[in-house]
């Protein structure tokens, strides 16, 4: 692999460790998120199940990476899974990917940015404050914007730095439960009591979107040091750390809702009402501040992952090539960062104007769902394809990439089917639409640069 920033100053430079590298990976799931938003939402379809449902969650995603890590290893660029489903599906497919992708963070963006603001609203009002909703996404927006435009190991480092924070937030919460109830076993949960397919199978979906983002230290392959051992490193070892403290946290939570009969469909924060039945009020305080900086890290993050695949597009001639420039000072694609922050702001401010933040959340967190499972399902397409090429398919890898394919396959059918309710159902037909839109555009732009540079 050469190194092209000996050759031009203007280039990505590779600056990044392990740390940095895994600071990206953990702040693209926020993994806060899981036991704040998440956890409530699976405990109230299949109660005592939670758990278990985040385990079957983590093993799913430990087979996404499996198939992820070996592409990694071959090779590492800053299109993450568009390179590597180029690799294997032709340069069409590259474009398709990386415009799956672009949709796809730019929407994540715009949902964890207002969900970050609905918890710093809560958090505000807790201590007496009160600010209009538009004024605090301008904000949160415009500090997440400007962090991300620094020197990307400034950026990946303090984003390591909120998520072991909120994390440790949350350790402590769940500390707090068992030294107030007893470090025992919940039969209920152990027995599973109460448990359906039918619960499961539609929650699960909640349990895989829990580590959606985890692929993101892919985008960093030409920034990374060493990225063909760092970038798949993280990609095994973010799912197995988050998915530990996911069913974990989910198995000593649910303890806790049980203990005191919290009823989590009529609260947005049900972690906040769990503290105050622990009589730790202030407990509540902080975790909708380990929240808080858990959502405003992964906006960091998908603003970051953004830019690199614009960047990536445009280096292919995919998109605009001002877009492929490097600012020579923090070796960044701010050009290719810029349009993507005024788009996230501007869309994040629309909706606030009129909708409440856990709202936004859902609408655009659902719509980056068709585009996550889909990026993994056509790696899981590719991987075999790209070994088989270099000759180093086994069957385990061919074992791994059915596997992975037809859980993928289930999750996304499981995304228009049964049919969700309005404006839910029509945004996969709004995916496909944009993504329609802008991958032909840019595959016809190619083409017709290779006509004319052919023709003279």
């Amino acid at each position: 692999m050469s190194d092209r920033n000996s050759a031009n100053p203007a280039e990505l430079k590779r600056t990044l460790g392990f740390a940095g590298v895994l600071g990206q990976s953990i702040a693209g799931e926020s993994p806060t998120a899981t036991p704040a938003l998440n956890i409530a939402l699976v405990f109230a379809a299949v109660g005592s199940g939670t758990w278990l449902v985040f385990l079957i969650s983590t093993l799913a995603i430990l087979l996404v990476s499996l198939n992820i890590a070996p592409l990694a290893r071959s090779g590492s660029a800053a299109g993450s899974l568009s390179d590597f489903v180029g690799r294997g599906l032709g340069e069409t497919w590259r474009v398709i990917t990386g415009w799956i992708l672009l949709l796809t963070y730019l929407s994540t963006a715009v949902a964890v940015l207002s969900a970050c603001v609905g918890y710093l609203a809560s958090l505000l009002g807790a201590l007496g404050a009160v600010l209009p909703q538009v004024l605090l996404v301008g904000l949160a927006g415009v500090i997440a914007s400007i962090l991300a435009l620094r020197n990307v190991r400034v950026s990946t480092g303090l984003m390591l730095g909120f998520e072991l924070l909120s994390i440790t937030l949350v350790l402590l919460l769940c500390a707090a439960i068992l030294f107030r109830l007893g470090v025992t076993a919940d039969f209920s949960q152990l027995r599973l009591e109460g448990i359906t397919y039918k619960g499961v199978s539609g929650t699960l979906l909640i349990g895989i979107l829990s580590f959606a983002g985890f692929e993101t230290a892919a985008v960093l392959g030409d920034e990374a040091k060493d990225p063909l051992r760092s970038i798949p490193r993280a990609l095994f070892a973010t799912p197995i750390l988050t998915g530990i403290f996911f069913v974990l946290s989910s198995y000593v939570i649910v303890l806790g809702l049980n203990h005191y009969g919290v009823n989590v469909s009529t609260t947005e924060t049900p972690l906040d009402v769990l503290s105050e039945r622990l009589k730790r009020p202030g407990l509540g305080i902080l975790i909708s501040f380990g929240a808080t900086i858990s959502l405003f890290g992964c906006t960091i993050a998908t603003l970051l992952a953004t830019s690199r695949i614009a960047f990536s597009l445009a280096r292919g001639k995919a998109l605009p090539s001002l877009l492929a420039v490097v600012s020579p000072r923090h070796f960044i694609p701010r050009n290719a960062m810029l349009p993507g922050v005024a788009l996230v702001m501007a869309t994040a401010i629309s909706f606030s104007a009129f909708a409440k933040p856990m709202d936004i959340y859902d609408w655009f967190g659902t719509f980056a769902t068709f585009g996550f499972v889909t990026a993994y399902l056509l790696t899981c397409v590719s991987m075999p394809l790209v070994l088989a090429r270099q000759g180093t398919l086994r069957p385990t890898h061919i074992a791994a990439s059915i596997a992975a394919i037809v859980v993928l396959s289930y999750v996304l059918f499981t995304t228009v089917y049964p049919v969700p309710p309005a404006p839910l159902n029509i945004l996969p037909w709004l995916f496909l639409g944009l993504l329609g839109a802008g991958a032909s555009t840019s595959i016809w732009a190619r083409s017709r640069q290779s006509f004319q540079r052919d023709s003279g």
